[in-house]
């Protein structure tokens, strides 16, 4: 059984010959080995299931009894979330820690509760704006994986995100698990530096003091081409510091000034009358779009103008009658007033 389609079955980019394969979509997940041979199948949700990181433990111990082996994860596009984002140009050198401090303005998300990624799409140099593309998958969509690979010899080769409609839409390699991306690549490292160290521990039992002097000599010019490395690098990071303080100064006093989309949330919950259905919210560049069905469409517009919240509020589309139910379908978009300093 394949959670993909037929034709991207147990294919991966870039993926090694010897590797294993996870493949997570909605509630269900599975591990195939390199030939495409089922190891473990879970029809449920990952995070309701107890057992899930003790059957992944046991089978990665079981395919690493031969030596390290790289792992790929296949996340469906339904396990997902994507927006796209404007930000100034100056945030770019610190966007990871931006998006991170701002998550719960760009997702229904607090930052604890996700893995996520970004690309940047575009550079306005005009307008001084990046257009980012953010993704982000509950953490509890892969924290099973994240468990089983600590202190395993299994090694995070890439993940990729599958679109099943689209698949040259599909994003590869996507850093959702930075802290575990390059495992094996430091295992390997480590292992190659214990050969050269017991090769050298080897040679240096034989040479003679004079060569002992030259190396001595030489560790310590090494050393202090590394602290001059070092006092660059401070000062570096000393400049750094000072533009994120200023960052960070500006997104406090944005995150102050503006609500935050749980807020905008509560605050249309109180206010739309109980005839009406809110079937889509979305929130972009201070531009709130909703849609859904009321039994008077009509009436929304000054509700929704009352809270004082909102300016330019109008039907994006004519309303239409939904069928035999008599409801309207209505789609409405409002401007958020941002407050002024």
């Amino acid at each position: 059984m394949s959670l993909l389609l037929p034709g991207e079955k147990h294919s991966s980019h870039g993926r090694n010959k010897e590797s294993l394969l996870i493949e997570i979509a909605r509630d269900e997940y599975q591990v195939l080995n390199s030939g495409g041979e089922e190891l473990l199948y879970v029809k449920q949700a990952i995070a309701a299931n107890g057992n899930d990181s003790e059957q992944l433990k046991n089978i990665f111990k079981e395919a690493t009894k031969n030596g390290d082996l790289a792992l790929d994860i296949h996340i469906n596009e339904s396990e997902v979330l994507t927006r796209h984002i404007s930000l100034p140009a100056s945030t770019e050198e610190n966007l990871y820690e931006v998006i991170q401090y701002e998550m719960d303005r760009y997702t229904p998300f607090n930052k604890e509760d996700v893995y996520f990624d970004y690309r940047i799409e575009d550079r306005d140099k005009e307008k001084e704006l990046i257009k980012v593309l953010l993704i982000v998958v509950r953490k509890e969509v892969l924290n099973s994986v994240v468990d089983s690979i600590e202190n395993s010899r299994i090694y995070l080769q890439a993940i990729d995100v599958i679109d099943s409609q689209n698949p040259e839409s599909s994003l590869h390699n996507v850093k959702l698990l930075r802290s575990y991306s390059e495992l094996g690549n430091s295992k390997k490292s480590s292992t190659k530096w214990l050969v050269v160290a017991a090769a050298a521990l080897l040679l240096l039992t034989g040479i003679t003091p004079l060569i002992i002097n030259y190396i001595h000599i030489s560790k310590l010019s090494s050393e202090l081409t590394g602290l001059e490395k070092t006092v660059q690098k401070v000062k570096q990071l000393q400049t750094e510091y000072t533009k994120m303080q200023e960052q960070v100064g500006y997104l406090v006093k944005i995150k102050e000034r503006n609500p935050s989309i749980i807020e905008l949330i509560n605050l249309l919950t109180l206010a739309i009358p109980d005839h009406t259905y809110v079937q889509r919210l979305s929130l972009e560049g201070g531009l709130l779009s909703i849609q859904g069905l009321s039994a008077s469409a009509s009436e929304l517009i000054p509700i929704i103008d009352k809270t004082g919240m909102f300016d330019d509020i109008r039907f994006a589309a004519p309303v239409t009658q939904s069928g035999a139910d008599g409801l309207e379908r209505y789609s409405i978009t409002a401007q958020i007033k941002f407050s002024q300093e």
